[in-house]
Order: C-alpha cells, then sequence, then structure tokens
C-alpha cells in the first residue's frame, strides 16, 4: 500500500518527523494489517497494527500505525486491561538492523476505550539504494491472566528499492 505525499505529511507529522527538501520524492509502503482480539477483563480489546516505511529519498523511517477499540479504564483497577503492551519496530537495510523503535501502549490502551496512534518514527540518512524494509513485533500481558509476556510477530513493510 502506498500512501500519497499529503498523507504521509500528515502520519510523520504525527509521529515527530520533520520533513525537508525532498518531500516530494517521499513514499510510505505499509505492511498488512495486524489484527488481534485479546480476551481482556470486560470487553475483549481489539488491536490493529501495521508496520510502515518511509522512502523516496535519503531519509529512511519505520514506524507504526496502531487503533484499538474497547479499551480500558486505568481509575478502576477491574477495567485495566493489559499490564504490559509495546509496539517494537526495526529499520533494515538487507539483514542490518539500522534503527529500532518502539512504543509503550500500555497506558493509553488501559485509559482509552478507542483511539488511533502512530509510533514516535525511527530513521536514518543513507545514500545506500536497496533492500529497505521494517520488520516488527508486539509484547504483551494481559492483566490477570497469569499467562505472563507474550509476543506476536508482526507482517513486515515489503521490501523498497529506494
Amino acid at each position: 500500500m502506498k500512501i500519497t505525499t499529503y498523507a504521509l505529511v500528515a502520519a510523520l507529522s504525527t509521529a515527530g518527523l520533520a520533513l525537508t527538501g525532498t518531500a516530494a520524492r517521499a513514499e510510505t509502503t505499509c505492511g498488512t494489517q495486524h489484527a488481534i482480539e485479546f480476551d481482556t477483563p470486560g470487553f475483549d480489546t481489539d488491536f490493529r497494527v501495521r508496520i510502515c516505511i518511509y522512502h523516496g529519498s535519503s531519509t529512511r523511517g519505520a514506524y507504526a500505525g496502531v487503533s484499538w477499540q474497547n479499551g480500558g479504564d486505568d481509575t478502576t483497577d477491574g477495567r485495566r486491561k493489559f499490564d504490559l503492551l509495546d509496539v517494537h519496530f526495526d529499520l533494515r537495510q538487507g539483514t542490518e538492523s539500522l534503527g529500532h523503535g518502539s512504543c509503550d501502549l500500555t497506558r493509553r490502551v488501559n485509559s482509552d476505550e478507542s483511539a488511533l496512534f502512530t509510533c514516535e518514527a525511527v530513521y536514518r540518512e543513507s545514500p545506500v539504494q536497496g533492500g529497505w524494509s521494517a520488520t516488527g513485533y508486539l509484547l504483551y500481558n494481559v492483566d490477570r491472566d497469569g499467562a505472563g509476556d507474550m509476543r506476536v510477530d508482526l507482517p513486515g513493510s515489503p521490501t523498497v528499492r529506494n
């Protein structure tokens, strides 16, 4: 999936990444959206995440776009959903990781019924062409289920040439 430059500017602004000079050539390519329904206290929490790569200039970046429904209410422990909910993502060139980003969503999901959120991007400048991608995984621990920390590998972005 490719996002136009205008949508990219909005997404990267949300992620805290400033664009300069070559923004007209910038593109974002995302992997498939991964949906998970967590068996959480109260209503089950529906969570969606997509790993994306920013490319098209010498600046490459990786970030995660997430959304959820049926989050909790952190003010009352009986409605808290997660003890841990972290999204991790890597910017890769070939087999090498050139940057790692993550965002802790535990408090956000525990306190907001539903939301859209863009995890802050990790990015690198490089003249190297070809083999760029973004990969990711999710670490979570559902409140009061006794299962401990769990990991889910996420679909990464397609590999891009520029």
